[in-house]
């Protein structure tokens, strides 16, 4: 499918909204919500026979009054209205239709009948692209473009996300938001009654505003050609999945929510395993992957240093870094007298370098940086040291409340040193990553409200800091997988 296709969809000059509501809290209420108040700038066509105005914009009775050919209509009405509405888009010159109305294969016969009807009004219409129905709608960071009734907006980025389940989807997009992961486009694909996961994969794979790319399926309408095209995408840009439907409460779920059929849960991995696809198992496990793949470096191998503020997650680190497969080598004398010239003479002398919570503000950088600096080490996993800043306000909250003698003077002045030191940590670390093109991996001693990943304008990596050490040590791992199929399919 030429890329070409789906821009009339994915990047619009025109939409129009059938079945816009003055009501602000239904689907279709949020919908022009969305896409007028989150900044769109194209035109919007609110179409509803019932109303002059919503919202204080025009609206038009039907597709055929408005004033110019919309490139993009977003259907949100009752479900038995779809089939003739679709028909009138096609008729109208609409080539791009998103489906957001329920009711259809999910829901029952009826609901088949309907979603038959609409592929055959759309077989009228070779030029037409549907998505749908029964979807949450689409998202396009870049453009400000919200066309979906999910709320929020993450940042512009290089992950694009496609899910088959609106809620999901949902939850996706608030994560990202959340995490500081940048988006490039979210896709709610629904039910698939035309376009699939397949054709949305070979769109994104000459999509040059992606480099990730993030699944989440029910089922596959034609899996060898999943396998095959996702495996070719797989050399250039991460394919990661999660597959709902793996066990038999999950399959029975699937079919009443977009009437999916799940295969055989083993066979599909299996087969991911063949293509390289980043086959997981959770929700969150998306957002990690999402991070790390958007942020950092690709790791040329599978050697990890460690730096640890405390002796014990050194060990978890190391024990979780064995059993993934990734090596944790001994270090060489010289790389420890480097090190060791900024720690008490009782330190480790090893790796994980474990840093016994030393004073020398400059220890966990030069330690870092010796790392990345030995050609034993791919990668380095930073324990500790960003997330002491929460701690300190802590500290000095509590001297605040017992302590009246205490200068406010002297405990701002503390809390603002140690927010300088953990902002120039992360900026230190993304130009060290920057200097020797090897990923470093941080693990936040505490939970912070800056989330994930910590993006630094200009620069071409960013911080990435998970709330436990087997997150980062699984995130590593997956992308030493990666590095391996990569490097084995393109020699």
């Amino acid at each position: 499918m030429p890329i070409k296709t789906l821009d009339k969809i994915f990047r619009p000059k025109r939409i129009a909204l059938i079945g816009v509501s003055n009501n602000p809290d239904s689907v279709a209420g949020i919908a022009l919500k969305n896409l007028v108040g989150g900044g769109f700038q194209g035109v919007v066509y609110p179409i509803n026979p019932k109303y002059e105005a919503v919202m204080g914009i025009t609206c038009y009775p039907d597709v055929k009054s408005v004033p110019k050919i919309p490139d993009l209509a977003v259907i949100m009405t009752a479900a038995k209205l779809v089939p003739k509405l679709v028909r009138e888009c096609g008729e109208a010159g609409i080539h791009g239709i998103i489906i957001m109305s329920a009711g259809f294969k999910e829901a029952g016969e009826e609901g088949k009948a309907l979603e038959k009807q609409i592929k055959e009004e759309k077989s009228k219409f070779p030029d037409m692209r549907i998505i749908g129905p029964n979807c949450l709608g689409i998202l396009v960071p870049g453009l400000s473009m919200n066309a979906s009734f999910a709320n929020g907006m993450p940042e512009k980025g290089h992950v694009a996300f496609i899910s088959q389940s609106g809620n999901l989807g949902n939850q996706l997009i608030h994560w990202a938001e959340q995490q500081g992961i940048g988006i490039s486009l979210f896709v709610g694909s629904g039910n698939e009654a035309q376009l699939t996961c397949n054709d949305y994969l070979e769109y994104l794979e000459r999509d040059p505003h992606t480099r990730i790319i993030v699944l989440y399926l029910e089922s596959v309408a034609n899996g060898n050609e999943f396998i095959d095209t996702a495996k070719r995408i797989n050399r250039e840009k991460p394919v990661i999945v999660l597959k709902g439907g793996r066990t038999d409460a999950g399959k029975a779920a699937a079919a009443s929510h977009t009437g999916s059929m799940s295969g055989e849960n083993a066979v599909f991995r299996a087969a991911c395993r063949q293509a390289g696809i980043l086959d997981v198992r959770v929700p969150s496990e998306l957002l990690d992957l999402s991070a790390a793949f958007s942020s950092l470096p690709l790791p040329k191998g599978n050697r990890v240093g460690i730096v640890t503020l405390g002796g014990g997650w050194g060990v978890v680190t190391a024990d979780e870094c064995n059993e993934r497969g990734l090596q944790v080598p001994r270090l060489p004398h010289g790389l420890i007298e480097s090190i060791g010239e900024h720690l008490p003479p009782f330190w480790s002398r090893g790796n994980p370098v474990d840093l016994v919570g030393t004073r020398d503000m400059e220890a966990p950088l030069v330690a870092v940086e010796e790392l990345l600096k030995w050609e034993g080490i791919d990668a380095v996993i930073c324990l500790g040291i960003v997330g002491r800043n929460e701690f300190v306000r802590q500290l000095t909250r509590s001297t605040r409340d017992v302590d009246e003698q205490a200068s406010p003077e002297f405990l701002t002045s503390i809390e603002k040193l140690s927010h300088e030191y953990e902002e120039g940590f992360v900026t230190k670390t993304v130009e060290l990553m920057e200097a020797y093109e090897k990923p470093v991996i941080g693990v936040s001693l505490s939970r912070t409200d800056k989330g994930t990943v910590r993006f630094l304008p200009g620069k071409r990596y960013s911080g990435v800091f998970y709330q436990t050490p087997e997150n980062a040590v699984n995130a590593l791992a997956r992308m030493v997988d990666h590095t391996r199929f990569s490097r084995f399919h393109s020699s």
